[in-house]
């Protein structure tokens, strides 16, 4: 339907879809528009490479056949010259001081990053990260900042408040780490499903042992390979970030993840279910998977690169199970286990920071 003083959007930014020539570099996302009395406005998240703390933002207005560059309207708020990085920027627009007779037609923003250059994680491989040890394959994640949490108001108590965190940018696995890849490494395959097959998710796995396992491929591959934390793997699940329900694009869970309903009482081989739009697999459903962190309240962690309190005696689990309802594969869902303690619907991905790789 479109109506005069209707505010549109339209969102131009690269996203990072592959390893090889994409940008991986400051970028607006989440773009937002509205209109309020005689004023425009328009709300986005910037986001930043490794160690970028601001970016030039371009503005540009349509009104039917008429472009308008930013810099030429009454215009306010976070655009032009080294806008930092982070979310809910806002620009504002008096509309009748540039246009007092009014105007017909709809409002289009433009909202973009000038100058952005590329940056390349391998471009010696353009399908990406792959340990040559093990065949586990890692997608690149670019660093930035977004809104922690229950995002949907439907969550529990332990994921609010929602609250901005940044992370520099990392590489993650692509698919939970397999019976194959684990036994590999150790020697046995502890998992209960067995009979899955050797594509399938190891599980039955404390989170002790995963430090074991950590600790062995990190010797034999001269890697750093690690656990995400908390915030790295809620901001992977959400595809960097975005307002994501589940590990994915829509509402239909069965369609992202293996859960109570589609799952049979058992897990399946990894990668069957649609990836996030950065090609991550089963983050909600399958197994659920370990993190490093030990349980903090929101709002009481850093807001860059959260690592999780020093003492405690649990560690978090996310992403829920083929066990679990809907409510638990959500992205902003959180559990704690006693980090000796093995489960048949537990299991768990790798990370590797940038200068590891």
């Amino acid at each position: 339907m479109r109506r005069s003083y209707l505010v549109d959007l339209l969102l131009c930014c690269v996203f990072m879809t592959g390893f090889n020539s994409a940008p991986f570099a400051a970028e607006v996302r989440n773009l937002r528009t509205g209109q309020q009395g005689n004023q425009a406005f328009a709300v986005y998240d910037l986001y930043g490479k490794p160690g970028e703390k601001e970016a030039d933002v371009r503005v540009i207005i349509e009104i039917g056949s008429d472009k308008f560059v930013g810099d030429k309207l009454a215009l306010s708020g976070d655009f032009g010259k080294k806008v930092k990085i982070g979310i809910d920027k806002k620009i504002v627009w008096d509309v009748m001081k540039d246009m007092p007779a009014g105007y017909t037609g709809d409002v289009v923003w433009d909202v973009d990053v000038t100058g952005v250059s590329s940056f390349n994680i391998n471009a010696s491989n353009p399908s990406g990260v792959t340990d040559s040890l093990t065949g586990i394959a890692f997608v690149p994640v670019a660093g930035g900042c977004f809104k922690m949490g229950d995002t949907f108001d439907d969550g529990e108590e332990d994921e609010k408040p929602n609250h901005e965190i940044c992370l520099d940018s990392f590489l993650i696995s692509k698919q939970e780490v397999t019976q194959t890849q684990w036994q590999l490494i150790m020697g046995n395959n502890p998992s209960f499903f067995k009979q899955c097959g050797k594509s399938c998710p190891v599980e039955n796995v404390s989170w002790n042992e995963v430090q074991q396992f950590i600790r062995k491929l990190n010797a034999r591959s001269d890697k750093n390979y690690r656990l995400p934390t908390e915030a790295e793997w809620e901001y992977a699940a959400r595809s960097a970030g975005r307002k994501e329900r589940y590990s994915g694009q829509g509402e239909i869970v069965s369609s992202l993840g293996w859960y109570c309903d589609n799952s049979g009482g058992k897990t399946h081989p990894v990668g069957l279910k649609k990836p996030n739009a950065l090609g991550i697999y089963d983050m909600s459903g399958n197994v659920a998977e370990w993190v490093v962190d030990r349980k903090a309240d929101y709002g009481n962690e850093l807001l860059h690169n959260p690592q999780g309190p020093s003492v405690g005696n649990s560690r978090i689990v996310r992403g829920g199970s083929w066990l679990n309802k809907p409510a638990s594969l959500r992205t902003a869902s959180r559990s704690e286990l006693t980090p000796s303690v093995r489960t048949n619907n537990i299991g768990f991905r790798l990370v590797l920071s940038l200068s590891q790789e």
